[in-house]
Parts: C-alpha cells; sequence; structure tokens
C-alpha cells in the first residue's frame, strides 16, 4: 500500500510539473507571437501613409483666401485641375518642408504636360503667423515660390477650413502650432479622392517612397 502511495504521488508531481512547463511554453510564445503582430500591423499603416488613404469623394468644402502675392483665390477656380491641397505652417522648418518637397517632387516626377494638370495649394495651418509676407517668406526660403499657391487668411477664417478639412490644428502659448501633416488629392470636379500623411522622417528611403505613392495617387486622378 505504501509503494501504491508513492506511485501516486510521483504521477501527481509529474502530471503537476508538465502543466507547470506548457503553461512556460504558453508565455515564451505569446510573448514572441505579440512583437510579430505589431511589426505586421506598423508597416501596413506605414504603406498607407506612403500610398493615400481612399476617400469617399465628398466635394471638397470650399473656401477663398490671398495667396504669397496677394491675389485671392478660391479652392474652386482650380475646377479642370488636379489640386494637391496641403496644410503648411508658415513657422515649421521641420515637418512641413518634407511636405512640400514631397508634394513637388512627385509633380515634377509626371513630367510637364501632366504636371500642367496639377495645382499645388497650401492652406497656412498657423493662425497665429497668419500675414501675406508669413507665407511668401516660407515660400521664398523652401523654394516654392513659384510652385504653388500658398493661402493664408484671418486666424477665424483658417480655422472653419480646418474643422471643415477635419484637420488639427492648435497653436500654444509661446506661438508654435502642431496639426496633422495633411494632403489631399482633389479630383478635377472638386471631389476628395486620397488622403496622406507626411512621414517624420528625414530618411532619403523614407521621403523617396512617399514621393513616389503621392506621384501615383496624382497620375491616379488626373483629368483626361
Amino acid at each position: 500500500m505504501r509503494h501504491s502511495g508513492s506511485l501516486q504521488k510521483l504521477t501527481l508531481a509529474a502530471f503537476i510539473a508538465s502543466s507547470i512547463l506548457v503553461l512556460i511554453a504558453g508565455v515564451i510564445w505569446s510573448v514572441k507571437l505579440i512583437p510579430g503582430l505589431h511589426s505586421q500591423a506598423t508597416p501596413q499603416s506605414i504603406d498607407l501613409a506612403i500610398g493615400g488613404f481612399p476617400m469617399a469623394g465628398n466635394l471638397a468644402p470650399d473656401f477663398t483666401l490671398s495667396d504669397q502675392f496677394g491675389h485671392t483665390v478660391k479652392l474652386s477656380s482650380f475646377r479642370g485641375r488636379e489640386v494637391a491641397l496641403a496644410f503648411i505652417d508658415a513657422r515649421c522648418t521641420t515637418l512641413c518642408p518634407l511636405t512640400a518637397q514631397i508634394m513637388y517632387s512627385a509633380k515634377t516626377s509626371l513630367g510637364a504636360a501632366a504636371s500642367d494638370r496639377i495645382a499645388l495649394v497650401a492652406v497656412n495651418a498657423n493662425p497665429s503667423a497668419t500675414s501675406i509676407a508669413a507665407v511668401q517668406a516660407w515660400s521664398i526660403t523652401h523654394g516654392m515660390l513659384h510652385q504653388w499657391s500658398f493661402l493664408t487668411g484671418p486666424a477665424a477664417q483658417l480655422q472653419t477650413i480646418y474643422h471643415a478639412y477635419q484637420v488639427y490644428d492648435q497653436v500654444s502659448s509661446n506661438g508654435e502650432a502642431t496639426h496633422d501633416p495633411t494632403t489631399l488629392i482633389i479630383d478635377a470636379q472638386g471631389h476628395e479622392r486620397l488622403y496622406f500623411e507626411t512621414l517624420d522622417s528625414t530618411a532619403q528611403a523614407d521621403l523617396h517612397d512617399q514621393e513616389v505613392g503621392m506621384e501615383a495617387g496624382m497620375r491616379q486622378w488626373l483629368p483626361k
């Protein structure tokens, strides 16, 4: 009887040890699997940021502002041409210049015949620096003076446009603007087609990928 009891104890101990090993193996597998899931999700969101998020095709909200030369410009006046519409902070020296570079390079890559059918338009994303001189100076500094229409206006009007386009834009107490690094592709009939977000990266590979992605988006919606 004592021998039988010892055998039962050994069997029970073996069962407990096996169960613990199974639990440990499960924990290790979960730890390995979770980073794998993250590594799969991250490239997908990056790919969408580069290639553009499809939009519902709603009519882009119209507005009237002043460009870097003081001319009155209405968004709907670009009908018949595709529009790449970006939100650019007139004081930004980091992310916004990347957006401008991507827009310009993508358009240039299409060649003269195609690029003539595309208008580059920027809305001032800093409602605390709204002067025409501010958007003109930014355009000169970044080589965009004659490459686009950089539009500005009263702070209240700019805020209305941010709201209409669902662009987050907040100015801190020191006048620094934080906003969505948004660029939209609007077709020749004025409908929103693609939405891009500039990656916060100066790596040449990232810039090249974004330029290629935006070029493809522009090509897709070129007017016939």
